[in-house]
Parts: C-alpha cells; structure tokens; sequence
C-alpha cells in the first residue's frame, strides 16, 4: 500500500509523540533518541518526528480527508477524550467545497484538520470560496 510521508521538525520529540498519538488514537511505531515514527493506515501515512527547531510557518497546515460525518464526530470526539481541544468548524465553505471539520494544533503550531466533504463547486460557481478560507482563526 502507498503511504504519504511526512517529516516534521518539532522542538520536542516528547511533546509531539504525547499529542500524535492522542490525535491518532494509536502509538507511535518507533521512538529512538530525537525521533519518532507513526505508520498508519487510514489514513495511509508515514508520519517522522526528528527533534530540531521548527521553521515557524515552514508549512501552512495538515489535512486528512475522511469518508463521511459520523468519521469526523467519531474522531473529534475521540481527539477530545484524550485531552485534545479541537476548534469545530460547521458548514464551512472553503476551497470551493461545502465541508464539516475541525481543526487541532500541535505543540510546535503545525495545524491540523479533519474534514468531509459535503460538496464541491466548479471555478467560479460559488461566490463565499475564497483563499482564505483555511486562514489561522487563532
């Protein structure tokens, strides 16, 4: 299976293993000195942490797609039972799409969020997409 990679500097390996594995809901698959590692499966993804000092804003957010509602309130409220305090947003239009999500942060800023998607527009078809609309609300 094809797996997207994604290697992330953090400040602290610690700090981001605590809050990967509370967004994932799974341990890491590996944690050495100054690095860990997350294989997942859905979402397909290999997820590096090596502990060196983020580039603020180095990325402008994360975001995983998932197959319907029920998948977005069953990870939010996952995500929020292990402490986490995801920011939901409601019959958001953003990127030309209709969508449900929220979003969650890391302890180095990395923003992330879970999303459905309700329906897409065409170019031009709907009037209140416009590119700021995953713009940081916080």
């Amino acid at each position: 299976m094809a797996k997207t990679h994604i290697a992330l500097d953090v400040s602290s390996v610690n700090e981001a293993v605590h809050f990967y594995q509370a967004f994932f809901g799974v341990a890491p698959f590996r944690v050495l000195p100054g690095y860990a590692q997350f294989l997942l499966e859905d979402p397909a993804l290999n997820l590096a942490l090596t502990e060196r000092s983020p580039v603020p804003e180095s990325a402008h957010h994360f975001g995983i797609e998932v197959r319907d509602l029920p998948t977005v309130n069953q990870t939010m409220n996952r995500v929020r039972a292990s402490g986490l305090k995801p920011e939901i947003e409601v019959d958001s239009l953003c990127c030309y799409a209709r969508q449900e999500k929220f979003w969650v942060r890391d302890p180095d800023g990395h923003r992330w969020e879970v999303f459905w998607v309700r329906e897409r527009f065409l170019e031009g078809e709907h009037a209140a997409n416009d590119t700021e609309c995953c713009a940081e609300t916080s």
